[in-house]
């Protein structure tokens, strides 16, 4: 409970009072105008401003210059502190992990260049080896028929082993370009240039392994020496189109041919070429007969002399005789059929196919000088 005065007497009553006791006044009134009494003591009075003094302004402005410098030194020690210096920090080790990066992709380059040299020799090697190889085997699927079927079989061979020496090519790296500055990047806040050198030194560590790994690859390569190998091919090729050759000199052969091979035989006396007047067998140019029969008389038998008509009429008992077809079919049939006298009382002798040639040896020989003989005249024959 607390006190208030009556508006009307001045004498202080409770103000849980429902009218004054002393003069009767009701509390309605009392607080109602006490509020307004309240109101009026908290009206300040207005007070007129007195006018500013040249000193009073002199020091305010003062005080305010004071102020704004202050204001000034603060930002800029701020900016200073904290912008400037971790800015130009950030910076200075972005510069460094620049230079370093660079190096690396010097290092790395340099590196990439000797593994290249090596690379490319092996390239170049493979590529010559491949080459041969590719040469060697059109020669093989020419088409064309070898003398000796082993000079064929011996070079698909040598060119299955000599694949499958071919070393693994290798691969060329590319240079790596090395990287500009941006001198811009300056001035960024030192967050995002710190961001940067992160970015930049993962990158440099990445190059350093990747140099590590085109060093390591390139003590692992070695040029392959293919020399011995390709002289080989060579060797071998050469064999093949000799055979080739060969077979095709010795497949329906012209009798002018036939007559300066075997000139040179030295056990080959007189040589007649029989004609279709005198052929004994009367199969010259005929449908599955020889183009030309040729008998030739030898020393071996002491049969030397005889010549002309008496060597056609001795036949291939004077000596022998070299009939050619056509084709290596006609040539073998004709062997097939003296095949079936041989043993016995109409045995004319050793005879065997050569191209598309029955050459054949007097039966009068002795087994060993009839293959004697004969394998002189194929030697004859063949020769390039």
């Amino acid at each position: 409970m607390s006190m208030i005065k009556c508006t009307e007497c001045g004498k202080e009553i409770s103000d849980m009072a429902t009218a004054c006791p002393h003069c009767g006044c009701p509390m309605t009134e009392i607080l109602s105008a006490t509020k307004e009494n309240k109101k009026e003591e908290k009206v300040k009075p207005i007070k007129i401003k007195e006018p500013i003094t040249p000193e009073q302004k002199k020091k305010r402005i003062f005080i305010m210059s004071v102020t704004a410098f202050v204001l000034i030194a603060a930002v800029a020690l701020t900016w200073y502190f904290g912008i400037k210096i971790p800015q130009d920090k950030a910076y200075a080790e972005y510069l460094v992990t620049f230079d370093a990066y660079n190096q690396e992709i010097e290092n790395y380059n340099s590196t990439v260049l000797n593994y290249n040299e090596k690379a490319n020799k092996i390239i170049a090697a493979n590529k010559e080896l491949t080459g041969v190889i590719e040469e060697a085997q059109a020669l093989i699927d020419c088409g064309d028929t070898p003398y000796e079927s082993e000079t064929m079989t011996t070079l698909n061979n040598t060119l299955k082993n000599s694949r499958n020496s071919i070393c693994e090519t290798p691969n060329i790296y590319e240079k790596k370009t090395a990287l500009e500055l941006d001198e811009s990047l300056n001035k960024s806040l030192a967050s995002k240039i710190s961001e940067a050198n992160e970015s930049l030194n993962v990158e440099r560590s990445e190059i350093v392994s990747a140099t590590s790994e085109v060093g390591e690859e390139s003590a692992g390569l070695s040029v392959p020496d293919y020399s011995k190998i390709i002289a080989e091919i060579k060797d071998e090729e050469e064999l093949l189109e000799n055979s080739y050759t060969i077979q095709k000199q010795i497949t329906n052969p012209t009798q002018d041919f036939v007559l300066a091979k075997i000139n040179n035989v030295e056990n080959i006396a007189n040589v007649v070429c029989a004609t279709e007047e005198n052929d004994p067998n009367g199969k010259l140019g005929k449908d599955g007969g020889y183009t030309a029969q040729i008998y030739f008389s030898s020393p071996l038998l002491g049969t030397e002399t005889i010549a002309g008509d008496k060597l056609i009429d001795a036949g291939t008992d004077a000596g022998g005789s070299i009939e050619v077809y056509k084709t290596v079919e006609a040539a073998e049939a004709r062997n097939s059929y003296l095949a079936s006298f041989d043993g016995g009382i109409f045995d004319s002798g050793k005879h065997t196919v050569i191209g598309t040639m029955v050459v054949r040896v007097s039966t009068n020989l002795t087994a060993t000088k009839q293959d004697s003989f004969i394998n002189e005249i194929i030697e004859a024959l063949i020769e390039l």
